[in-house]
């Protein structure tokens, strides 16, 4: 394992009212299987949000009994090496023309904890799931940088981030320490490209069948791109 680089200990679920399930638990599942291997038992998981109230997953009746529990505030989060920000409906709130003083604290979040301002350290990695990386936008993650998202409002979603270059046709984008990932269950897989790096062949393949997970192997493959008749957004010039 010696040539492996070296997996993130620390991991942060960032978590708001209405975040899709499965863009948190898909590579949360991964995550799961993947301390059960020694080597990787002592990974740690913060769950954050600006309380500590539970955190529903919607309005809906059937939504709003879906409740998830948050272990730190902004506040009290521990020193992170990685940060995982789902996207959803409640995601709309962060938009251009939409976003409130109600998510200023969760921008200023992800802003201080990428780029270790104040009392925190860097991040080793962000990684957003879908339209979550709306977040990584707003908080100036993405300038500069290829990203991709959610391909059925990929036109509105890249409002949010025009010194981005979102690419249309990417199951995942990497660019830098920076992963973003297409619609919802996308986030599995760049997660489990995540762990193709950094963590032996043999382990990887134990956690993917230990999730019986139909793995998309190549960050291009993405059908929903031509799907929803997106193109690539690139950044605006000044």
């Amino acid at each position: 394992m010696s040539d492996i680089p070296s997996f993130p200990k620390s991991i942060g679920l960032l978590l708001y009212p209405g975040f899709e399930a499965l863009d948190a638990v898909g590579p949360i599942e991964a995550l799961n299987c993947l301390c059960n291997f020694p080597g990787y038992e002592d990974l740690k998981l913060s769950i954050i949000s600006r309380s500590l109230e539970p955190i529903a997953l919607g309005d809906r009746d059937f939504l709003r009994a879906q409740k998830y529990l948050p272990t730190h505030t902004f506040d009290t989060a521990p020193q992170l090496d990685m940060l995982l920000i789902p996207g959803g409906m409640g995601s709309i709130d962060f938009l251009p023309g939409t976003e409130s003083n109600n998510v200023d604290d969760y921008i200023e979040y992800v802003r201080k904890a990428y780029g270790g301002y104040d009392s925190y350290k860097p991040l080793q990695y962000a990684f957003s799931i879908c339209n979550g990386a709306i977040l990584l936008a707003k908080a100036g993650v993405l300038d500069g940088r290829k990203a991709t998202t959610n391909k059925s409002g990929f036109a509105l979603i890249a409002q949010s981030g025009p010194k981005a270059h979102w690419v249309a046709r990417a199951r995942w984008v990497v660019d830098g320490n920076v992963w973003t990932t297409s619609g919802v269950s996308a986030g599995a897989d760049g997660m489990l490209a995540f762990m193709e790096a950094r963590v032996p062949k043999d382990v990887l393949k134990s956690v993917v069948g230990v999730m019986e997970w139909r793995r998309v192997s190549s960050k291009e493959d993405d059908p929903f791109a031509e799907w929803h008749g997106v193109e690539d957004v690139l950044p605006k010039q000044k």
